[in-house]
């Protein structure tokens, strides 16, 4: 059994953890906003990596596979912040305008497939982070479409009846409600247990059978 100093690590280590998804969403979203793309990307990284390592020493070789699932539900709640956050950029300064197709680019290959496309303005200047996603097919080269945009480029541009503010922020914060609760969860296991010592599946294991 853990001893009291072994068993307040792990408490403090799962509460790091847990503490850490709303911080690392929002953060990297604010960073994203006043640093930049690239600068967020390298930090999201370097944090990723830490949070992870964070997650195996927590719950030993499940944590490998449990990182896998985390990302995924960190990468959605991520992607849905900076949707909220572009929603809030809109509406402060954004302008509305007939654009104008100028690129299509099909992705039939995806898991839902979709097409993004290219816009410029009337007099054919490209929209400052003008692409917008849409349905396979739905539109053409030449095409118009009502779109709101940011003077400034930092948030994507969409039709104005794709912003909504309160979906996109409840949406991420659903997802990191769940990863919290997982990772709360788990650290409330491995202190009444102790960490589990194999990974889910035996080498050699076929499933469906003994």
């Amino acid at each position: 059994m853990a001893g009291p100093r072994s068993r307040r690590g792990t408490i403090l280590l799962a509460a790091a953890l847990t503490l850490a998804v709303p911080a690392g969403t929002f953060g990297l979203v604010a960073v994203s906003t006043y640093a930049g793309f690239g600068t967020a990307l390298l930090l999201g990284l370097v944090v990723g990596v830490a949070w992870i390592v964070g997650l195996v020493r927590l719950s030993g070789p499940v944590g490998c596979w449990l990182a896998i699932v985390s990302v995924a539900l960190g990468g959605g709640a991520i992607g849905e912040a900076v949707s909220a956050r572009d929603a809030v950029i809109l509406d402060a300064r954004g302008v509305t305008v007939t654009a104008r197709v100028s690129a299509v680019h099909d992705h039939p290959q995806d898991k839902h497939p979709n097409s993004t496309y290219d816009l410029v303005g009337e007099l054919g200047l490209p929209i400052p982070n003008g692409t917008v996603y849409g349905n396979l097919h739905a539109h053409a080269v030449g095409d118009r479409l009502l779109v709101r945009y940011d003077p400034e480029g930092v948030a994507a541009a969409a039709p104005p009846d794709d912003i909504d503010f309160s979906k996109d922020l409840a949406i991420a914060g659903a997802l990191d409600a769940v990863l919290m609760a997982g990772v709360a969860g788990l650290g409330v296991a491995v202190v009444r247990n102790g960490r589990p010592r194999r990974v889910p599946f035996r080498r050699g294991m076929v499933v469906g059978k003994p």
